[in-house]
């Protein structure tokens, strides 16, 4: 298994740092988990060696996939400063800590079956704003070739905090500036069916989509 670094909030992994992509799961530590997405996630960063993210710590005590409040603040510093250094990991970063090359970040949760379908995925965006146009139509037309339902910002569109990555926080600017429009966010909910019971063919399809990213975008 990949040797993750422990931190306070989270456990984090450095992998091959020709890879431009990092996945996490935020919500995978009970209680009130989305079950399933750390086994999903930590599967994706074996089978290619990829940076990645796991939340150690519940939702109901910080929330990582939110703003920072008084509540998350301290585990908000601490996920977007790992974040930071995966990025000075993999030397895209120029003097200005913006990306020079097209980064891929992907958000792994968990969506009930009875909102889009025990097969779907929904991909969220925050309609279009955390990734660039054409990153988006490259990234849905390679999952409408996996016979899947899939649907676009409808019931989970992502939170406002993935926009940060990319444009910067004013409220939290010491912890974030934003690394420009090279940093490409997706939140993927998967439906509980797909993350039980078809957790092999979940990690197959988000890993060649990474390697298919950093070969296709340079």
């Amino acid at each position: 298994m990949p040797n993750f670094v422990e931190r306070k909030f989270i456990k984090f992994y450095l992998g091959d740092d020709g890879i431009r992509t990092h996945i996490d799961a935020l919500h995978a530590a009970p209680p009130k988990s989305d079950k399933y997405t750390g086994e999903i996630a930590e599967g994706i960063i074996k089978k290619i060696n990829c940076h990645g993210i796991i939340a150690t710590v519940s939702r109901n005590n910080a929330d990582l996939n939110r703003l920072p409040n008084q509540k998350n603040k301290e585990a908000i510093k601490e996920y977007r400063q790992t974040i930071k250094d995966i990025l000075k990991h993999t030397g895209i970063l120029n003097e200005n800590e913006k990306l020079i090359k097209p980064y891929l970040h992907l958000a792994i949760h968990g969506i009930r079956n009875t909102v889009h379908g025990p097969l779907s995925i929904e991909i969220g965006t925050r309609s279009g704003k955390t990734c660039s146009p054409e990153v988006k139509d490259w990234f849905i037309e390679k999952l409408r070739r996996c016979n899947l339902e899939i649907q676009i910002d409808k019931k989970k569109i992502g939170d406002r905090s993935k926009i940060v990555h990319r444009w910067g926080d004013e409220i939290s600017g010491s912890y974030c500036f934003g690394y420009g429009s090279n940093f490409n966010t997706f939140q993927i909910e998967i439906s509980r069916t797909l993350r039980e019971n078809y957790q092999d063919e979940i990690i197959d399809i988000f890993g060649d989509i990474i390697i298919s990213f950093n070969e296709t975008f340079k």
